[in-house]
């Protein structure tokens, strides 16, 4: 197979404004007054152009082969950079199909290994980060007046080109007594390198430039898959139960100019990535309960350069290296919103006409944060929700490990006790019962008589129940300041006719 394939986007965008209008019933823009009024627009357009093969081999259902290659070009990189070559091949042996596996095929119905290598680019970036641009209104005096000017404010890479994905996958496939028994195994190794991002926070402002997304640094998912299944018919009842199990580690392997060494001594860019952390994790400081007291404050490892001004109902930050102090040298990984475990259990039951039916899907080991109006109480002198408003630490009543720090009510500069730390940083782990049917289905000697084919009965529902250790309200799949529509939970039911 042959195949050729062109795609592009083109962006056009204009806004006009003014104001002191005569009326709300007068819309059209020049009906509006001249001061103050202004335009904007812009242009943007991006291409790709791909040119991709395939070739498939079958020989006696015992040896498969298949090879691909793309050769990808995209208008975002510069000349000479723009094209990628991205091949891939795949195998695999149906051991089961050989003459010296005959005597297990009682036992063993069908048995194949496999495996595949192939690399993956990757241009989803922003348009054209190694053209070198100028930025305007950056004015300066001259002569007695304010002129306007321009200038280079972000230092480019005029070698960036396609980050790449390495995928080295082997498995084996099992099928027992008829395909009663089926199990799929395999062990996968992906090597990104030459990632694209842009290191900002890895530049001193001395520079007077930021820095553009360029190639820089190493990335490496591994992990197992497994799938087991099992079915069978006892008379009029069935039974079938498919379960998938994945184990991923995900690990920032180098970073390039962006790993820095912090006070803490992990090497990264001080946020969220990190030399041998997975990505998209939590760095921050751990908490030990709260103060009870002014007096525990004095007492306490001096924690000034992250609360200038501790007091009873605010966090105590662990002193981890010990040197009497709290600062950015005691901050540590958190955890990652990249679920290390993922798994899922598909069922199904059937007898004399009724079937039930139930999806389980979940995830373990991961983090999650709850940030501005959905995890802080009077964010922006906003609301408190009931779990804050029955847990925060009580003067009256002190306790050291209280559901919620000491109430303050803020606007604009966030307070010390909000700084990134464990505290904030959730268990986001679930078991979802995602989907449930039952339903029962009318036996024919009935709808036979009244000229219809087929009668089904069901309910239906998503999202009924989930297990979970989250903030009261609130779904483990979403970190979030507040600004999102939660999962619902469905309910149908309804009768299927077929005549």
């Amino acid at each position: 197979m042959l195949g050729y394939s062109f795609e592009s986007q083109n962006v056009s965008y204009f806004s006009g404004y003014r104001e002191s209008f005569p009326s709300n019933d007068y819309s059209a823009m020049s009906m509006g007054g001249t001061t103050n009024q202004v335009s904007n627009g812009y242009t943007a357009g991006w291409a790709l152009q791909s040119y991709f093969g395939r070739f498939k081999y079958d020989y006696r259902q015992k040896y498969l082969f298949e090879a691909t290659v793309r050769y990808d070009g995209s208008s975002r990189f510069p000349s000479g950079q723009k094209f990628g070559t991205f091949p891939s091949l795949a195998g695999g042996w149906r051991v089961s199909e050989e003459p010296f596996f005959r005597p297990l095929k009682k036992v063993i119905s069908s048995m194949k290994l496999k495996a595949s290598w192939g690399i993956l680019g990757n241009q989803n970036i922003s348009n054209y980060p190694y053209q070198s641009t100028l930025t305007s209104g950056l004015n300066f005096p001259i002569g007695g007046a304010l002129s306007n000017g321009a200038g280079i404010t972000v230092l480019t890479d005029p070698n960036i080109h396609w980050e790449s994905t390495k995928t080295v996958d082997g498995g084996l496939e099992l099928s027992f007594f008829k395909g009663a028994i089926n199990m799929d195994v395999s062990y996968f190794l992906k090597n990104t390198y030459d990632i694209l991002y842009q290191p900002s926070s890895s530049v001193s402002n001395v520079l007077g430039m930021s820095l553009s997304q360029m190639n820089m640094g190493k990335l490496r998912n591994s992990g197992i898959e497994l799938q087991l299944s099992h079915q069978k018919t006892i008379g009029k009842f069935s039974y079938m139960a498919t379960g998938i199990f994945t184990l991923i580690n995900n690990k920032v392997t180098s970073l390039g100019i962006g790993g820095v060494q912090q006070l803490s001594g992990m090497v990264g860019n001080g946020s969220n990535l990190f030399v041998g952390y997975p990505m998209q994790m939590y760095y921050g400081y751990v908490t030990d309960g709260v103060f009870l007291n002014t007096a525990e404050v004095a007492s306490w490892p001096n924690q000034t350069k992250v609360n200038p001004s501790s007091q009873a109902g605010d966090f105590r930050y662990k002193d981890l290296n010990n040197d009497g102090k709290v600062d950015q040298a005691d901050m540590k990984y958190l955890g990652s919103s990249i679920p290390k475990y993922n798994y899922s259990l598909n069922l199904e039951v059937g007898y004399s006409g009724i079937d039930i039916k139930a999806f389980f899907q979940g995830v373990a080991e991961v983090s999650g944060t709850l940030t501005g109006y959905a995890g802080i109480a009077f964010n922006n002198l906003g609301t408190i929700q009931r779990w804050q408003a029955d847990g925060h630490f009580d003067p009256a009543n002190p306790v050291r490990y209280p559901a919620y720090p000491r109430l303050q009510a803020f606007s604009n500069t966030t307070p010390p006790n909000y700084v990134q730390s464990d505290y904030w940083v959730l268990n986001a782990a679930y078991t979802r019962l995602k989907n449930l049917q039952i339903g029962y289905t009318l036996p024919k000697s009935f709808t036979a008589k009244n000229g219809i084919e087929k009668v089904r009965i069901y309910f239906s529902g998503d999202n009924l129940f989930t297990y979970k250790k989250y903030r009261q309200g609130w779904d483990p799949e979403i970190s979030t300041n507040g600004g999102y529509y939660p999962i619902l939970a469905t309910y149908s039911f309804g009768v299927n006719l077929n005549f």
